[in-house]
């Protein structure tokens, strides 16, 4: 959603700053002074204080500034630049105007203070501020508080609070590619290749006519050669059923918050975007699932362009859990023959590696991603020594899962999953249990 206009709930009104009372202060008591004592350097000091009020009180703005915010979009991708366009009307009689920006979580800004400043012309001012969001999430951004001020900084109209719209950024979509298809694909569309003969457009073998054999199949040179019409077969182009499941109930991360390095989520979040927007894009029905998270996020088998602009607004919403996991009957989207799960995880708990047990032993083709980020923090000891007794407790859980059948391969962007999808299309067809 793009340009979205917000104005201030309040009406402060004009009024008389503390620097405008000092002043005439000031200079009432000096002049006095220089009347009643005979000063003329007393004078000399307070006429300029009193002609800057009386000249205040001259100019007093009499307008009420229409004050408006404008935001470029409210669904920005992590990472791009959008616009915050602050614009005031209708102050008449004002100079200059003050707006900071408070509320810069997760932000960068140009300027990186967050506060703009300028004059007025004609009792209008424009003035745009650069941000870019850092992290994937739905958060009210952008608040912002502004002031108008007339002559010398005698009358101020404000601060006024503009509320900051509710920006929901989309997660980054991690580079991802694959050389092979999945496993067992169904469906009659798609670029996965089938391991049955039919229509398509990949080459499988050349045989003899048959009754009801097309005949721009016929293959003419190898038919002129043996006397006998040949005809060309094709392994037919199927799609897959995928299913994409998140662990959300965990975010480890071991970066400092000043520096650009991505947390588990962070990596899950973007694998998922990447692998929903490939397989999608490769005519395959794909699902979500987030659990353990702070609410369950489910999105239903789909496919198409939409289908992918709705599974990334809702990656965009995941909060993360308190870290309790999730249990083993989390996942609910139904399955059918042929469908892939790939359950992305930093493994950090032993319940995404039972689920995924679980799901295998009924039948279910599923690949662990693990997206760990690798690094262990060294400014906390006693958390150094807890994260790498559960590294070693997470290689043997890996090992034994393994040891069922069931792959993990760590997530490195584009060919992840090549090696695995290579092992799993080289199986029989797995047979579903409905239980």
């Amino acid at each position: 959603m793009a340009n979205r206009t917000f104005s201030p709930q309040t009406d402060p009104g004009w009024r008389i700053t503390p620097a405008f009372l000092r002043a005439a202060l000031v200079g009432a008591v000096l002049l006095g002074a220089a009347v009643g004592f005979g000063r003329p350097d007393l004078l000399v000091l307070g006429t300029p204080l009193a002609v800057i009020t009386v000249w205040t009180l001259a100019t007093r703005p009499g307008g009420r500034p229409q004050i408006r915010g404008t935001v470029s979009t409210t669904s920005p991708v992590e990472g791009s630049t959008e616009a915050w366009t602050l614009r005031i009307d209708e102050a008449d009689g004002a100079e200059q105007f003050a707006a900071y920006v408070a509320d810069r979580r997760g932000l960068t800004t140009t300027p990186a203070s967050g506060a703009v400043c300028g004059p007025l012309e004609s009792g209008h001012a424009v003035s745009t501020l650069r941000w870019r969001p850092d992290r994937w999430g739905t958060h009210q951004l952008l608040s912002t508080r502004i002031a108008v001020l007339g002559a010398w900084g005698g009358y101020r109209y404000g601060t006024v609070r503009l509320p900051g719209p509710v920006v929901s950024t989309l997660p980054d979509t991690a580079a991802f590619d694959a050389t092979r298809g999945l496993p067992h694909p169904q469906g009659l569309i798609g670029l996965n290749r089938s391991n049955t003969k039919a229509e398509g457009t990949e080459f499988a073998d050349i045989r003899q006519f048959q009754v009801g054999d097309r005949l721009r199949r016929i293959h003419w040179p190898v038919s002129a050669r043996t006397g006998r019409l040949h005809v060309r077969t094709s392994f037919a182009e199927q799609d897959s059923e995928v299913l994409i499941v998140l662990d959300a109930s965990a975010d480890f991360s071991t970066a400092d918050p000043e520096a650009d390095s991505a947390s588990s989520l962070d990596l899950g979040v973007r694998a998922s975007a990447g692998l929903a927007t490939y397989f999608l894009g490769r005519g395959d029905r794909v699902g979500l699932e987030a659990v353990g998270g702070m609410r369950p996020v489910r999105v239903p088998v789909g496919m198409g362009a939409l289908h992918r602009r709705r599974i990334i607004d809702c990656l965009a919403g995941i909060e993360r859990g308190i870290g309790t996991g999730f249990h083993t009957t989390a996942v609910r989207t139904p399955f059918r023959a042929g469908a892939v799960l790939l359950l992305i995880s930093p493994l950090l708990s032993q319940m995404p590696l039972a689920l995924a047990a679980k799901l295998a032993q009924r039948g279910m083709t599923v690949v662990v991603i693990d997206c760990f980020p690798g690094d262990i923090p060294q400014d906390d000891a006693g958390l150094a020594v807890a994260t790498r007794l559960r590294l070693l407790e997470r290689e043997r859980e890996i090992r034994a899962i393994e040891r069922l059948g069931v792959p993990v391969t760590r997530w490195r962007g584009p060919g992840s999953l090549d090696p695995v999808l290579g092992r799993l299309s080289a199986r029989p067809r797995p047979r579903v249990v409905r239980r």
